[in-house]
């Protein structure tokens, strides 16, 4: 009997009305097949075919709390109780911005946005506007987003051109790509034409790489010194390595920083946020900043929520997501010893990413080195022993992930990896 039937038959269905079936082109790629997910609840994830899964996927990476967090519910069913969406402002808004400017070093004002997308285009926005200059700078394997003007040279991609069929070749007429954990390149590329220099400040999306000693607060002297804008991409290092993101983590403050994901802890909002003077062009209406679902009640209900608890609680979150990083890394380590897979796994407070190659992999040009392939049979074994993980490489943890299920996922690193080189064995 097939396993997942079910999500078969949904995909077949899907396909018919739903262009590739899926809604985002990162679900495409699971085999057997996309699942189709029924429900959540905690550190478990139930499809339609009733499989039960522990989640290291987390929505790619929202769920920080787990799935259906009950802190974030309450105040959101509490909400719907009074209205979905006004056309006004809400009770939510303000407690929220209180609440970043509160806990991420960077923030004195904040906008809201929907997605991490909308979000980079508006803190560029700001950027351009502040500065009176035009040209930005991002680094190769870093991801900001679908919009033309930053979707190049992203994670998983040989060259520095667009990462997809129809983008305008325009769109990044002014953006400059540079190689990251390298001072010279950036020293090369600054001028006075520079507006903002974007990055994650630990690399997740390209493969949860941290930045070399002492390079970012290089990065911030010589952007200071220029005129440009430090904009660090915390839509995922947000809220999940530390309270206040990688800045507190890393102790370096940019001008400006982008949030999302853990943010709604699964509801969609994001938010830019910065200095004063520098969030003054919308402050005072040199840039609009436009959108309908912009800070709307339940996204704002549900980061009030999530941000208090993760406040109220980070001296017992943040030291669990550390460790239980570092049992899925262990399990890592000891499947490339002890079966002849070459796993890696590079990892940091809650967030890491897995590969298959020969040698640690610490560079956007190592991760195309590794075999990608392999990592995507590895995943649908780990799927078939009820882990969900995604294809391309990231594993994330929640608050809610207990011994239990991490020790489940380790055995299942171990198995899935002892299967795969037992088969290369028998093909070789």
């Amino acid at each position: 009997m097939d396993r997942y039937s079910g999500s078969h038959q949904y995909y077949d269905r899907a396909k018919r009305s739903l262009a590739r079936g899926v809604s985002s082109a990162m679900k495409a790629a699971q085999a057997p097949v996309p699942i189709c997910a029924g429900r959540g609840a905690g550190s478990r994830v139930w499809d339609v075919d009733g499989n039960e899964y522990v989640d290291f996927a987390l929505s790619f990476g929202p769920m920080l709390l787990g799935q259906s967090p009950a802190v974030v519910l309450e105040a959101v069913r509490t909400q719907l109780d009074l209205g979905v969406g006004f056309g006004a402002g809400n009770r939510h808004e303000a407690p929220l911005a209180e609440l970043v400017c509160e806990i991420v070093p960077s923030a004195e004002l904040v906008i809201f946005s929907n997605t991490g997308t909308e979000a980079v285009q508006a803190a560029l926005r700001v950027a351009r506007a502040a500065t009176g200059r035009t040209r930005i700078i991002k680094f190769r394997g870093h991801y900001h987003g679908w919009l033309d003007s930053v979707h190049v040279a992203i994670p998983g991609l040989p060259g520095d051109g667009p990462g997809t069929e129809g983008q305008d070749p325009w769109g990044a007429h002014r953006t400059t790509i540079c190689e990251w954990n390298d001072i010279g390149s950036l020293t090369a590329a600054l001028a006075d034409d520079v507006a903002a220099v974007i990055m994650e400040p630990i690399n997740i999306n390209g493969g949860c790489f941290m930045p070399s000693p002492g390079y970012l607060h290089e990065v911030r002297r010589l952007t200071r010194e220029a005129g440009a804008l430090l904009v660090f991409d915390e839509v995922i290092t947000g809220f999940r390595v530390a309270l206040g993101g990688a800045q507190e983590l890393l102790e370096v403050t940019p001008d400006l920083t982008v949030l999302g994901k853990a943010f709604g802890c699964g509801f969609p909002i994001s938010a830019v946020c910065g200095r004063r003077e520098i969030m003054s062009v919308v402050a005072t209406g040199k840039v609009s900043h436009m959108g309908n679902f912009n800070g709307n009640p339940l996204a704002a209900a549900a980061g009030h929520a999530a941000l208090r608890h993760l406040r109220d609680n980070s001296e017992q979150i943040y030291p669990r997501l550390e460790s239980s990083m570092r049992i899925v890394a262990d399990a890592f380590d000891r499947a490339n010893v002890d079966h002849g897979l070459p796993l890696q796994f590079n990892h940091t407070v809650g967030a890491g990413f897995g590969f298959v190659a020969d040698q640690p992999v610490r560079t956007h040009e190592d991760r195309l080195r590794s075999d990608s392939d392999v990592y995507a049979l590895f995943a649908a074994r780990m799927l078939d022993k009820g882990v969900l993980i995604p294809t391309r490489g990231l594993w994330y943890v929640s608050t809610e992930h207990s011994d239990q299920d991490l020790t489940l996922a380790a055995e299942a690193v171990l198995d899935a990896s002892r299967e795969l080189a037992d088969e290369a064995g028998a093909l070789s």
